[in-house]
């Protein structure tokens, strides 16, 4: 099996920068900061409307659907020209859901520390803003858990851009019985080519770690932190404006540690690889890649990349070898108003299994100016 991962390494490589998922960070609706805004308040409506239908029947996870829709209505204000204050409401519905599925207060801070460099803290620039790999952060996050809290940074210029975070999951109290969570990641990727004539060549870097514990808790569990690593080598032609846009390939190494040995897994660390290649079209994208993977975990990545099942506490599978093929349609009619819809599907190679997901979505996200408030 390993030789036909290497062929398809060597394949990609010939064929053309991939990122390892599909570029979703278009439809995403966190605001980017407008230097020019200063004084101004805004009330910003952001809506995701979905589908995302998962036809899994393998040991590893189940199919479900999900169907409903997003809303966050809130007031968006600029003390100045390097902050801005952002307050509102998140409600989630699924649909045939009588009741509201999840309402949350929101509120923000975004700040610009320098020219290229921004802090954020309350509710952060998160999920598939991030840009990490399916296999260490599933993108499905953007559905059922859309608001990441807590503190962040981020660094962009010509050279490098960096994601720095840390989301605060669950809070405890001295004496609480539930136990201390949180996520703290770090996205990087530094340019080594960025030329004229379209080709890039860049270096991406990724770090995910869960924390599942806390010292002023009753909580019985052992504690438990868990890190996933990722990194490789990234190239991309940009092609021009016609039907073909871009093509390129990436090859990621990732690992897996269990840093406190408490997980309970026959294993403590694991290694995978994970090739592809992208073809970017006038209206979307086209992926293909293969997974390989001995002995690995990842707490907050797609399921279907693990060898341990998410719902089978006893089923194990050492090595995974997985193709993949991805194609997404997208649609901008304005700046506020986009379409997409994806088809997924993933091969299990010794198994000779097939299992496929696909998607639609819908976001309306408009500002509607209210007044000049000037802060002193």
């Amino acid at each position: 099996m390993l030789r036909w991962g290497f062929l398809l390494i060597i394949t990609l490589s010939i064929w053309g920068s991939a990122k390892g998922q599909m570029d979703q960070v278009w439809k995403y609706y966190y605001p980017e900061f407008v230097n020019s805004s200063e004084s101004n308040l805004y009330f910003r409506l952001e809506n995701n409307n979905f589908l995302k239908n998962n036809e899994y029947f393998s040991e590893y996870t189940q199919g479900y659907t999900m169907l409903g829709y997003s809303i966050q209505p809130s007031f968006m204000y600029y003390a100045g020209s390097r902050l801005r204050v952002k307050a509102g409401v998140h409600i989630l519905q699924f649909t045939g859901m009588n009741e509201f599925t999840e309402v949350l207060p929101t509120f923000s801070i975004h700040t610009k520390l320098a020219k290229n460099f921004d802090l954020i803290m309350g509710g952060l620039k998160g999920d598939v803003h991030h840009k990490l790999i399916e296999p260490i952060f599933n993108p499905e996050n953007q559905f059922t858990r859309p608001i990441e809290n807590g503190f962040q940074f981020i660094y962009n210029n010509d050279k490098l851009w960096f994601d720095g975070w840390v989301d605060w999951e669950q809070f405890i109290f001295l004496g609480d019985d539930k136990p201390e969570k949180f996520t703290a990641g770090i996205s990087a990727e530094y340019q080594l080519l960025n030329s004229a004539t379209g080709w890039n060549i860049s270096v991406p870097a990724q770090f995910v770690a869960t924390h599942l514990g806390g010292q002023i808790s009753t909580y019985k569990e052992a504690m438990q932190s868990l890190a996933n690593m990722a990194t490789g080598l990234s190239f991309r032609k940009e092609i021009g404006t016609g039907f073909i846009q871009h093509i390129g390939t990436s090859t990621y190494l990732a690992w897996y540690q269990d840093l406190t040995e408490k997980s309970g897994l026959p294993f403590t660390n694991g290694h995978a690889i994970y090739p592809v290649g992208e073809l970017g079209y006038k209206y979307g994208e086209l992926m293909i890649g293969y997974w390989y993977a001995n002995d690995f975990v990842a707490p907050k990545g797609s399921p279907i990349f693990q060898s341990v099942s998410d719902y089978q506490n006893d089923y194990y599978q050492q090595e995974r070898h997985l193709a993949t093929a991805k194609l997404s349609f997208t649609r901008t009619f304005m700046e506020q108003i986009k379409f997409s819809a994806m088809v997924e599907t993933y091969f299990d190679i010794p198994a000779s299994h097939l299992e496929y997901s696909y998607g639609l979505n819908l976001i309306f996200t408009p500002n509607f100016f209210l007044k000049k408030v000037n802060f002193h």
